[in-house]
């Protein structure tokens, strides 16, 4: 499923991508594009690629958050092995067969940057230490995430036996893969690599207010260690300004 807001350069070209992945893979599939109304008219373009592949457009009346999105993508899908990707090309349909592949031995495989193999490309080294700051939050807080290398991909297979248990508890959160994991349970996880590259068309949706959201969604999911983690953090900032007024006065 692909989640999509002005996205309409893209679209055609990740579209396209896709049903040549799935042609070679000779599997039944489907391609359901949540819109959040669009100014740029990804919608219409979507119901225009529906002629030729088999794309099921869902249109929102405005921006209502990513998780939100792509819970409702979830509930539209039919099939068993739902994957969740952007469309903006900087997840390459063309590890999807392996995701596929994966699924025989696992509930939800997830396309990682920091296993053996993944790579990130062409991003700076803010963005690249936004990325590793919010892995290390996620896999302090949430359980099942500290066995998982990437637990903030947005490239990933789920089994619709695990998606129908998780309902966005933060609807406007940027990562839905650390809610699922939060609620997987004893489901399966394994990983495998991907290249993640700076995209080529349209602009970046993150920014200030998306890390909050992901930062209320992990006090959300453990508050209790979410409220310790702040006081250390504090106190260690209380230490350290202590021990610097101590050398220079």
């Amino acid at each position: 499923m692909l989640p999509t807001y002005n996205e309409a350069e893209n679209l055609p070209l990740v579209i396209e991508e896709l049903g040549k992945v799935m042609d070679k893979l000779s599997l039944e599939w489907e391609v359901i594009v949540v819109d959040d109304n669009s100014p740029d008219g990804t919608a219409e373009i979507a119901r225009q690629l529906s002629s030729k592949y088999p794309v099921k457009v869902v249109v929102r009346p405005g921006r209502m958050g990513l998780n939100s999105a792509i819970s409702l993508g979830m509930k539209n899908a039919k099939g068993d092995l739902i994957i969740v990707m952007d469309a903006d090309l900087q997840h390459p349909p063309s590890t999807i067969p392996l995701l596929i592949q994966k699924s025989s031995e696992c509930d939800l495989v997830i396309a990682s940057r920091y296993v053996e193999g993944g790579k990130i490309i062409g991003f700076p080294l803010p963005r690249r230490i936004t990325s590793i700051g919010a892995i290390i939050l996620t896999r302090i807080l949430v359980k099942k995430a500290r066995s998982v290398k990437d637990p903030v991909s947005g490239f990933f297979l789920v089994k619709k036996n695990i998606a129908i248990r998780w309902e966005p508890i933060e609807p406007f959160g940027y990562k839905a893969l650390t809610e699922i994991l939060a609620v997987s349970g004893k489901a399966r996880v394994c990983e495998v690599p991907f290249e993640f590259k700076v995209r080529v068309k349209g602009s970046s949706k993150l920014s200030f207010k998306i890390i909050l959201a992901h930062v209320k969604t992990l006090a959300k999911l453990n508050p209790t260690g979410f409220t310790l983690l702040a006081v250390g953090c504090l106190g260690v900032v209380v230490t350290l300004f202590y021990i610097i007024h101590q050398v220079v006065s």
